[in-house]
């Protein structure tokens, strides 16, 4: 009877190859308890000690070496199973697993998904909207298509490509005056702010811009709802972080403003993300769909992120 298991094998083999017991639980989103586990029980199985442990990390014994180059085909067999148990109909004649995360859902998903039913009318797709980081793991467990999210998965059977950079501002209500401009850090403190909780880019982002000026944090409070962080900015409660296409048609009817800050608020880069295997099954047709949706939508800036003047001149493009 068979006792070696692919998640033991895979976690000797991330640990080995990433050094560190604490990387490849990360790699692989499960705790450092269970890494520790999964490889005591492969070792036990085998009688053999295939890492040595140190302070500094581990490392390969004599032994540990042979039984990598065993676990790195056994694994690379499994990623090739796991293909036969895909639909043999290619996902534009089947399903398409898609994510997003709710910035691109506000902006362009409802006309992505538009543009393919008329296209493709067999098409069914299910579709998640999630934090970035939960379209991160789900495309690393392969549980997603494709996705359109802030930060690269970085994984070898995972395709990203940088879409563009994505504007971010303090944003209020219009009726909302601040007693200084450009908003500061400084400025903080009298001003009620809110953000995505963590993790997310957007808490990331804003904790940045307080914390380089030594502004106290527990004034931050969060939301995971844009939709949910828009209202309380037009009811005139709050200045919040947000990206600017997300809240372009409130700029336009007048409801909400940009601040001008200084610093001003890095932009984001945002990423379209998808399996390697589902190249060759139309996925690449729905990249270049979302990139002509999202430049349509006015989704990026026209170049990459460097100048001070980002809100100012997005206030003058504002009919």
């Amino acid at each position: 009877m068979l006792r070696i298991t692919f998640r033991q094998l895979e976690a000797f083999y991330w640990a080995a190859t990433l050094g560190t017991v604490n990387a490849a639980a990360k790699h692989l989103f499960v705790s450092q308890p269970a890494i520790t586990s999964r490889m005591k029980e492969l070792e036990e199985i085998l009688g053999l000690a295939l890492l040595s442990r140190s302070q500094q990390g581990v490392q390969l014994t004599p032994a540990g070496r042979d039984v990598l180059e065993h676990a790195k085909r056994l694994l690379a067999s499994g990623s090739e199973l796991e293909k036969c148990s895909e639909h043999d109909v290619p996902p534009l004649d089947g399903v398409l697993r898609m994510g997003a995360d709710e910035s691109s859902a506000a902006v362009a998903v409802s006309e992505i998904l538009r543009q393919l039913k008329v296209r493709f009318p067999a098409l069914r797709v299910e579709l998640r909207i999630e934090r970035s980081q939960v379209l991160h793991e789900k495309l690393n467990r392969r549980e997603l298509d494709i996705a359109l999210q802030t930060s690269p998965s970085a994984r070898p059977h995972v395709i990203d490509e940088l879409l563009g950079w994505v504007q971010v501002a303090w944003v209020a209500s219009a009726s909302v005056e601040l007693a200084h401009l450009p908003f500061s850090p400084a400025d903080a403190a009298s001003v009620p702010l809110v953000t995505n909780p963590q993790p997310s880019i957007l808490h990331e982002v804003a904790r940045n811009w307080l914390s380089a000026a030594g502004t106290d944090l527990h004034s931050l409070d969060t939301c995971n709802s844009l939709v949910m962080i828009m209202k309380i900015l037009r009811d005139g409660h709050a200045v919040a972080a947000l990206p600017v296409p997300v809240v372009m048609e409130n700029l336009k009817q007048g409801t909400l403003k940009l601040i001008e800050s200084d610093p001003p608020l890095p932009s984001i880069a945002y990423y379209v993300s998808y399996l390697v295997e589902k190249q060759q099954a139309g996925v690449e047709v729905v990249v270049d769909l979302v990139k002509v949706v999202l430049a349509s939508a006015h989704f990026f800036l026209d170049n990459t992120p460097s100048s001070a003047d980002d809100t100012r001149a997005a206030q003058t493009r504002l009919p």
